[in-house]
């Protein structure tokens, strides 16, 4: 009978051991860093200008044709602060600017190449 006493109590101190050291573990553990990703806004901006000036500038464009590029370029600025808005909760992460990061080749994923897909560029 003292024997198996002794051996409920050994479990039970095992048992709150691992829960403190557990506890403690999750509340000492650093927070973990956040995932960054890039985004050229300006790349962007210059090729949504390149498809616009070849509408305005094609000799055989319509009146509509011109006008309906106009529209697009004035909604554009729009367009895309909606997207900067709703990318970091897209990606679960940190959206930074290219112009931002300071390295010639970032480790950092780029954003760049999808976001052109999404806004038909």
């Amino acid at each position: 009978m003292r024997g198996r006493n002794v051996a409920t109590l050994i479990g039970l101190n095992a048992l709150i051991a691992c829960a403190l050291i557990g506890a403690a573990g999750l509340w000492l553990m650093p927070t973990p860093l956040p995932a960054l990703a890039v985004l050229d806004v300006a790349q962007l901006y210059q090729s949504k200008e390149s498809q616009i000036a070849a509408v305005l500038v094609k000799p055989d464009a319509s009146e509509a044709e011109r006008a309906a590029a106009l529209h697009e370029a004035a909604g554009f600025g729009t367009e895309m602060g909606t997207l900067l808005q709703t990318l970091p909760g897209e990606c679960r992460c940190i959206v930074l600017a290219r112009g931002a990061v300071i390295s010639a080749e970032p480790a950092l994923p780029d954003l760049t190449p999808s976001v052109r897909r999404r806004l038909g560029l």
